[in-house]
């Protein structure tokens, strides 16, 4: 047998493990199913993922995150999960081009449960776009006892949401999917993109539950196998932190164990030369032990070279970018009255001078940088604002890490 294999929610409780799009395990705890085996593509449930369609102006590619990153804080998807403490993961694609305006399907995962944590797992992705549907149709299929809508761009969803009225195929669930569709008709993302039919996945469901469906509901329904319409899409954004850590660990563990078998094949190849050496004379021999005392600093050396690569990937994160770093502090500005004149970075450190209409407003800025998440690593200092004669404060704050002294 061939082909990804995938885990997905099952339709009442626990998991489903399939190959090429057929079934070949079930099970109640997700870290069981998977194993030990390293390629299993795991699919988030809908109940933890948000999905929706935006239209951005067309610009630099470099720049799409941060453009999908303010919509999702402006629909306030990022502020709930960070008073929660919890971990947000968002991925986006886009799904048209225009002249002047792209759209994009944006999804969102947060309350990432431990057990949906796999160390080994190869990828995750939405359990939407592990599924794909025909040109112009949307699906309908049940997770962990709760039927799940999902409204596509090709193969990419653009929207998901999981139905509150019913849990059943029938005239209820129809209208709530009616409803839907009605409300996304008028959204600019949604134009030229509405589902002229819907093909439904959900498994035992009688002939007569799906005539009184497709009666109520107002496009036309088809039912359609889950196992023929899986396929494999991995999203590198929304691996969780925990198995990007456990990664970490096992890139590291086999760099160690690179410098642990050069080490021993240094000391083998020492050792026989030694022994070879040793039938002559003694002193050959005290030559020699002389020359291995010369070759350890060398192996240290490779043993200090791992050591400092651990020290150093930290520096890699991206919450040590400048244009992240000016994205939190845009953030942190108020409504109105303060105009932030010049962003500057040395090193690590960061200065940032500006203007506010009073030093009320100024002060604000400074200790709302202080209880940033983001810069949780910094201490802020700011001398006290200078009173200009129109009564405006004009100010300069400086951010340097933490320990900033104990890391040189």
């Amino acid at each position: 047998m061939s082909g990804q294999v995938i885990v997905l929610p099952a339709p009442e409780k626990g998991w489903v493990l399939s190959q090429g799009g057929s079934e070949i395990g079930r099970g109640d705890r997700l870290v069981e199913l998977v194993g030990h085996r390293g390629d299993v593509l795991i699919g988030y449930p809908a109940a933890n993922v948000t999905t929706f369609p935006v239209v951005m102006p067309s610009t630099d590619e470099g720049l799409h995150e941060s453009m999908v990153f303010s919509q999702i804080e402006k629909r306030g998807l990022i502020g709930r999960a960070a008073a929660e403490g919890g971990e947000v993961l968002f991925d986006f694609a886009v799904v048209d081009h225009g002249e002047r305006e792209d759209t994009f399907a944006v999804s969102v995962v947060s309350e990432i449960a431990g057990d949906l944590i796999v160390p080994g797992a190869a990828g995750y992705a939405s359990s939407a776009a592990l599924r794909s549907v025909q040109d112009g149709a949307c699906a309908l299929w049940k997770e962990h006892g709760r039927l799940v809508l999902a409204i596509y761009a090709g193969d990419e969803p653009v929207h998901l949401q999981v139905l509150s009225g019913v849990s059943e195929v029938g005239e209820m669930a129809a209208r709530e999917i009616n409803l839907i569709l009605l409300g996304l008709n008028g959204d600019p993302a949604m134009a030229d993109r509405m589902p002229t039919r819907l093909e439904l996945d959900v498994p035992g469901v009688s002939r007569e539950a799906v005539e009184a469906f497709s009666h109520v509901l107002t496009i036309s329904a088809d039912v359609r196998s889950v196992t023929s319409s899986l396929h494999s899409k991995a999203r590198a954004r929304l691996l969780p932190g925990a198995v990007t850590q456990a990664r970490r660990k096992k890139r590291n563990r086999g760099r160690a164990g690179l410098v642990v078998a050069v080490t021993l094949a240094v000391y083998a190849v020492t050792i026989s030369w030694l022994l070879i050496k040793s039938r002559n004379t003694t002193d050959e021999i005290e030559s020699l032990k002389l020359q291995i005392s010369m070759i350890e600093p060398d192996v240290e050396g490779i043993q200090q070279v791992d050591q400092r690569w651990a020290v150093l990937e930290p520096a890699f994160e991206k919450a040590w970018f400048p244009v992240v770093q000016l994205n939190w502090i845009t953030s942190a500005l108020p409504g109105s009255g303060v105009v932030v004149r010049e962003f500057r970075t040395s090193g690590r450190g960061i200065r940032v001078r500006g203007q506010a209409r009073d030093v009320q407003l100024a002060n604000r800025l400074y200790e709302d940088l202080q209880v940033m998440e983001g810069f949780s690593s910094y201490d802020w200092s700011m001398p006290n604002p200078k009173v200009e004669k129109n009564n405006t404060a004009t100010f300069e704050i400086e951010g340097k890490p933490k320990n900033e002294g104990n890391d040189s």
